[in-house]
């Protein structure tokens, strides 16, 4: 751009907007937005704007920034109207009129074209900043939970579920909502239990829905917690079990996202205390999720029984991740839907139009649980040996299929068994990578073929598995 040839109109104006910009910069203290006006500054007038930044607290809002830099495009229009304007009112402009508007224009639509690419520049400044604030968001909301509970529990505050000590918790996988879970807890839970569902609503809001199983067997349901307390207290009935049913707030949230945010959840319930125990159950990514908060919080988990749980790294993961505009389009599977948590593992990261995003797919396609373990093993030792005393089962599902023979001299009819379930291994449901932390390894048989109607996806409703939440929930309860 030529400084020199400027006109008086806009080199005024461009003061007045470099004093603006300095009082924006004087107020965020932020080294990265001052390096995006900067970029700008150096074209504009071939010097950098001071640097202010003297705090490590940053306040700024770029939509707020962006419309007073909307504000100087504007004064560039209005000059340049108000000098076309004035050279049309001339009767017999001279060649100094004309230069004079031509230079305006000139200047007017570089500089436009420079206050454009600064708010271009500042939408990545604010993708940047939230990609980090991300980062270091999931660390800050496990200690904000971990005081919680701590402060509930030297200052004995109770939750209306307290008086629970067998508390079973229902997580989902990534392919579906806690309404299969609800399904088969309806039919594995016994007289006097009390089973309440956490639900998201449209309205990016948890909601509770509450049944009771009364002494003849009925399903109770009710609106609201006190409305089942008068429900028991009909049957003056001894408290049951309490069985949990979480939808995520996101279906493909990543594992640590779940952990946090049921932990809050359970400690407002009044759960995360001394005497409850709380037995986790998982299906496919739930397992995942599942072992997570048991390795977050120890302390308050006795059981972990999974069905279905890629504890391994996931091929169909991987090939959804990586192929995401496919499995997105083709597939439905909405690879990008995730929570804002941001993982530290570099290699646990995906990025979509510049935000950075970790959940279920990238997990899986980077991260076997073995990782987690062995990190917890060096780490954090007691840890690793409290799961060790866990009771953690892994189920997987299998399928059989019409034996086929192409040989002229062997005919056979029947079945065989299908060592998978059609989208994760027998060898990965059963958590082999996991060593000696599990403890039963059941098989079912399980309906479905196929990838889009996978045995996968039956597992939860059958009706050995329903039949194992119950074994699992009397046993531990003893």
């Amino acid at each position: 751009m030529a400084y020199y040839n400027r006109e008086p109109e806009i080199t005024n104006m461009i003061k007045s907007h470099e004093s603006r910009a300095n009082r924006i910069l004087q107020h965020a203290q932020s080294s990265r937005l001052l390096e995006a006006f900067n970029k700008i500054w150096v074209s504009i007038e071939n010097k950098e704007l001071p640097n202010f930044v003297s705090k490590n607290v940053m306040d700024f809002n770029v939509a707020d920034i962006k419309s007073e830099i909307n504000d100087w495009i504007k004064d560039l229009k209005d000059c340049q109207e108000n000098a076309r304007r004035k050279f049309e009112s001339m009767e017999d402009p001279s060649p100094e009129d004309l230069r004079k508007r031509n230079n305006i224009t000139s200047d007017v639509v570089l500089l436009i074209s420079q206050y454009e690419n600064l708010k271009n520049g500042l939408d990545q400044v604010e993708q940047d900043f939230s990609n980090v604030a991300r980062t270091h968001r999931a660390p800050m909301r496990e200690a904000l939970t971990d005081i919680s509970i701590l402060y509930n529990s030297v200052n004995h505050v109770k939750g209306d579920f307290s008086d629970y000590k067998n508390v079973s918790v229902y997580v989902h996988g990534i392919e579906d909502s806690g309404k299969g879970f609800y399904e088969s807890v309806k039919e594995a839970a016994q007289k006097g239990d009390v089973i309440v569902r956490i639900v998201k609503n449209g309205k990016n809001e948890y909601e509770y829905e509450y049944i009771y199983i009364n002494s003849d067997g009925q399903s109770i349901k009710r609106k609201t917690y006190e409305a089942i307390k008068k429900e028991i207290s009909k049957d003056n009935y001894k408290t049951g079990r309490l069985h949990i049913v979480y939808d995520t707030d996101y279906m493909n949230e990543h594992r640590q996202a779940t952990s946090d945010d049921l932990a809050e959840k359970l400690n407002e319930m009044g759960l995360m205390n001394e005497e409850t125990k709380i037995d986790m159950f998982g299906h496919s990514y739930g397992g995942r999720r599942s072992l997570q908060f048991a390795m977050d919080y120890p302390d308050h988990v006795r059981s972990i029984t999974t069905i279905g749980t890629p504890y391994d790294k996931n091929l169909l993961a991987t090939g959804a991740n990586r192929a995401r505009w496919l499995a997105d389009n083709a597939a439905g599977r909405k690879t990008t839907d995730t929570s804002d948590y941001l993982d530290f593992n570099e290699e646990n990261k995906n990025n979509d139009n510049g935000k950075d995003y970790s959940n279920a797919y990238t997990d899986m396609d980077s991260e076997a649980m073995t990782d987690d373990i062995n990190h917890l093993k060096s780490a954090n030792p007691e840890v690793y040996q409290k799961l060790q005393k866990m009771d953690i089962t892994a189920a997987a599902g299998y399928r059989t299929e019409d034996t086929v023979s192409f040989s002229p001299y062997y005919t056979a009819s029947g079945k065989h068994k299908i060592n998978s379930d059609d989208i994760v291994s027998v060898e990965s449901q059963h958590g082999d990578i996991l060593g000696d932390l599990i403890d039963e390894k059941p098989e079912f048989e399980v309906e479905g073929s196929g990838v889009t109607n996978s045995g996968h996806i039956h597992e939860i409703r059958d009706s050995d598995f329903i039949d194992l939440i119950r074994k699992v929930n009397k046993k531990e309860a003893e």
